[in-house]
């Protein structure tokens, strides 16, 4: 008898630790790591039987509803658990505040700040959950709703995650609607939508352009976009004694964003600053060095981390956006940066993907350098680099291909037998005008070319622009050469010089033309989406007059007679006709 006593009474103090341990909520200390406290037993391994169910942007201050249930068909209940709202980028930091829970199932606590926390009251099945959480006034950024979730005492799983939440500035327009309906054995009610109205009242600009007129050095792409506060990729730097604080800022969804610092104007053995936005939205900092127009390009491993100290992130409405300190003097790859002694160029730039897990990719987005060396602790807006060279060389390329050479292609082919009789330089006006439209084709041509090396800082392969121009640059230097060499007409040789002429300028041609079409989607040069359109109505144009000519020749030489044509001004090319002083559609001498 006394034994059975002894059993009783250890049965009743095994209920009672369970009881401590489970049944009145998560106890206090697993309130940081959320891993309940129940003997030895290990999480589960599988994949949760539950989801966190809210929306994905609210604004500071405001509440969103938050929903803990089951995703698949029957609802699978609740036992246990312990949910907080914790930052993306520092998972240990719990912000935010809950307002509203079911009294009767749930209750609010405190862990690392007043009613951060939410947990259960009983160990009894519950269906599920819905609870009101307050943004906090004081943040930006990403979030997501943690939870540990418990079936029973000796199933549960950690790491319960909603999918990313961004609290927004509280000007943002958005449109919330209330959290998918987990299933539940009742018809859930019509999810309620909120439009919110459109303000009046114009929207501040972002935090990284406040002070860029008095308190910051500035510098971002395109032109002039500081004082609208719509720079692609922007770069501020706020100097305190010897304290540096950088901010850098990329819209449009960036993979990344990157400032930089040089001693010259060039990509290249810069030290490269990396605000990198991962898959899961979480946002990193890293250092690089850059390597100019070779393998590797750009290299984390080269400089060291720990001279940059992360302060804030955040991606909110596609704007990718850093906060950090740099030391005010470090050596990277061999070199020292000495920000407060000397001056360095600027530079900002962002891509939307990576290279690699460790290297940025290509600048795809925004990229611009400043146009001089700059102390950081110069106030004001940083002025780029001149874009002279560059629009130079547009105009000289489009003036030579879409305007010379279209002309005189033109006027070779389809007016031979125009102004018979007359001639321009001793030779028959249309050859004469042929000649000089392709001559000032070659120069615009060659002085484009070195235009452009002399803003590269030599020949550059790393574009197909740069790839087709550079061919094109080489077919229109030998074109006038072979013309020069060109056999007389009737003579052998001759048709095949005219098959080789036509073939060489018609390549030169088309090759321009694409490499003007590759040019609009070049970070450097700056041209609205819009100019391709433009470029496309050329092309059509000029294909349209190319087929209305032709028509036009074949009907007054007689070619088309009952619907056909007989033959085509193509055969003049073989080079066997008999000239005669009045026969001008042969070839010129």
């Amino acid at each position: 008898m006394p034994r059975k006593r002894m059993l009783l009474l250890l049965s009743l103090l095994s209920l009672v630790k369970f009881s401590q341990e489970y049944g009145s909520g998560a106890p206090p200390l697993a309130c940081l790591d959320q891993f309940p406290r129940h003997s030895d037993i290990p999480a589960q391994t599988s994949a949760p039987p539950y989801s966190i169910f809210t929306s994905p942007q609210v604004r500071q201050g405001d509440t969103l509803n938050v929903t803990i249930g089951s995703p698949f068909g029957a609802p699978t209940p609740i036992g246990g658990f312990i949910l907080q709202a914790r930052t993306i980028q520092d998972r240990d930091k719990i912000v935010g505040k809950f307002v509203r829970v079911p009294s009767d199932m749930a209750k609010i606590s405190s862990c690392r700040g007043d009613n951060d926390t939410v947990t259960h009251t009983s160990p009894e099945d519950k269906p599920p959950l819905s609870f009101v959480w307050n943004a906090p006034a004081d943040f930006l950024g990403g979030i997501e709703f943690r939870a540990t979730v418990a079936q029973s005492y000796a199933t549960f799983w950690t790491n319960v995650e909603s999918s990313l939440v961004e609290v927004v500035t509280p000007d943002t327009v958005i449109t919330t609607s209330s959290p998918p309906a987990p299933s539940q054995a009742t018809t859930p009610p019509a999810p309620i939508m909120t439009q919110n109205t459109v303000k009046t009242t114009q929207a501040p600009l972002d935090t990284i352009y406040q002070g860029c007129a008095d308190t910051k050095l500035c510098f971002g792409v395109p032109v002039n976009c500081i004082q609208s506060g719509n720079c692609k990729a922007v770069v501020a730097v706020f100097v305190a004694g010897d304290t540096y604080t950088f901010e850098i800022q990329g819209i449009d969804n960036p993979k990344y964003v990157s400032a930089g610092l040089s001693t010259n104007n060039k990509m290249g053995d810069d030290s490269a600053m990396e605000c990198v936005r991962n898959d899961n939205g979480r946002v990193s900092l890293f250092t690089s060095w850059t390597y100019p127009k070779v393998e590797p390009y750009v290299r984390r491993s080269e400089s060291p981390q720990d001279i940059v100290q992360l302060l804030e992130s955040s991606v909110i409405d596609g704007k990718l956006y850093c906060k950090f300190r740099r030391d005010a003097v470090s050596t990277v790859n061999g070199q020292t940066f000495d920000l407060i002694n000397e001056q360095y160029y600027l530079m900002v730039l962002s891509g939307s993907d990576m290279k690699d897990a460790d290297r940025v990719g290509f600048h795809n987005l925004a990229y611009e350098a400043s146009g001089a060396p700059y102390s950081l602790a110069t106030v004001g807006a940083a002025a780029p680099a001149s874009r002279l060279l560059i629009k130079l060389h547009g105009s000289f390329m489009i003036t030579a291909w879409m305007g010379a050479t279209s002309l005189g292609i033109l006027l070779a082919r389809y007016f031979k037998k125009t102004w018979v009789g007359k001639t321009l330089g001793g030779k028959d006006v249309w050859f004469g005008s042929h000649r000089i439209l392709m001559m000032l084709t070659w120069v615009l041509t060659i002085i484009a070319c070195i235009l452009i090396v002399l803003e590269a800082g030599g020949i550059r392969m790393d574009s197909i622009h740069a790839i087709t121009g550079i061919i094109t640059v080489v077919l229109c230097f030998i074109q006038p050469i072979g013309a020069y060499f060109r056999p007389h007409p009737g003579t052998k040789r001759r048709a095949l010089f005219n098959w080789i002429h036509w073939f060489i300028g018609n390549a030169a041609h088309i090759l321009g033309i694409a490499s003007i079409f590759l040019s609009v989607y070049l970070v450097k040069t700056d041209l609205p989406s819009w100019a391709v359109f433009i470029m496309a109505a050329y092309v059509i144009f000029h294909v349209i007059t190319h087929i209305v000519l032709s028509l036009t020749v074949c009907v007054s030489e007689g070619r088309i007679s009952n619907g056909r044509v007989n033959s085509f001004p193509m055969k003049d090319m073989m080079g066997q006709r008999q000239v005669t002083s009045v026969d001008r559609s042969a070839d010129a001498p």
